[in-house]
């Protein structure tokens, strides 16, 4: 009950920000709000290359092409929950390839080589589970600079995520793939940018109070300073 009321809270606020936007705004706000949930780093010499699940067409090529430009050895692939109903076609003997196992035959028809490649078992829906499962992967391992190639409209928010998330040592660079066809100059305009949008506030709602909260508690933690008696 109190996670359908929170999300229907986020819904209420994301309209509000949104439509103030439109109303006090106009164009220029509304491209300020679509340029904000974009957010790339010039590239530089990596130890990985993380591919977030979802949009495995889009992500997983531009992943390659950092990796055959030698920015990074190796690529990790997550694990996103199996379609709704894939499981009663494994029960009737129907195969059929998840997002990994698509994203895997992709980097083979891309010339990435297997023994460069890593995957993760578990399966993570979210970018907050996702983050938790690498860091996990990278624990273990002497990663100092991580890529991580995702959508546009998702790099600000996994970039909070994976940043507040991994070890302070782990140096988080974004890479939103330039093909994505979101224009944050025009996402009013189009109906699946404008889902995508909406979508990634009603989200940042969630990582703004975290980082809000966790802000807080920093605060009160912290000792009070000395009084100096005159």
């Amino acid at each position: 009950m109190l996670r359908l009321t929170w999300r229907l809270i986020r819904l209420l606020l994301v309209l509000l920000l949104l439509g103030t936007g439109l109303y006090l705004g106009g164009p220029y706000l509304l491209r300020a709000l679509g340029h904000y949930l974009i957010t790339s780093h010039p590239l530089a010499k990596a130890d990985l290359v993380v591919v977030l699940s979802g949009e495995p067409f889009l992500r997983v090529p531009e992943a390659a092409r950092v990796y055959h430009e030698g920015l990074a050895p190796e690529i990790l692939l997550p694990n996103a929950p199996r379609p709704r109903g894939q499981e009663d076609l494994f029960r009737l003997g129907i195969r059929y390839p998840d997002a990994q196992e698509i994203s895997l035959e992709l980097l083979e028809a891309l010339r990435v080589p297997k023994q460069t490649i890593h995957t993760l078992g578990e399966r993570s829906d979210d970018t907050q589970a996702e983050m938790q499962a690498v860091s996990r992967f990278l624990a273990s391992r002497p990663v100092r600079t991580l890529i991580v190639v995702t959508s546009k409209a998702h790099s600000t928010r996994a970039y909070k995520i994976f940043a507040a998330g991994l070890e302070p040592r782990i140096r988080v660079l974004m890479r939103p793939v330039p093909t994505d066809p979101l224009d944050p100059d025009r996402w009013w305009k189009d109906r699946q940018d404008l889902r995508q949008v909406f979508h990634e506030y009603e989200a940042l709602l969630d990582v703004w109070r975290q980082e809000f909260w966790k802000m807080v508690r920093g605060k009160a933690s912290q000792e009070p300073p000395p009084v100096t008696v005159r």
